[in-house]
């Protein structure tokens, strides 16, 4: 995924820091199946507070077709 310079400035949010958190994704992740990757974020999910806030500015940072799988897995760890 591409990192939109504006979208993150507009979002507050520090460009350093969102690559380090995609690079260690990729590592971390790469080459599992989706339903690996749900379960895994079921498990995370349920250990973060404040992730309506996160994701509230991540989605503005990307596209509609993003959001929208973005929306599918919201509703899916909201079971």
């Amino acid at each position: 995924m591409k990192i939109d310079e504006k979208k993150l400035k507009e979002a507050n949010l520090d460009k350093e820091k969102i690559k380090k958190m995609k690079d260690k994704v990729k590592k971390d992740y790469e080459g599992k199946s989706e339903d690996e990757l749900m379960e895994e974020l079921k498990k995370i999910s349920k250990k973060i507070d404040n992730k309506d806030n996160i994701l509230k500015k991540l989605k503005p940072l990307l596209n509609k077709k993003q959001q929208e799988k973005l929306d599918k897995i919201t509703k899916e760890l909201n079971k």
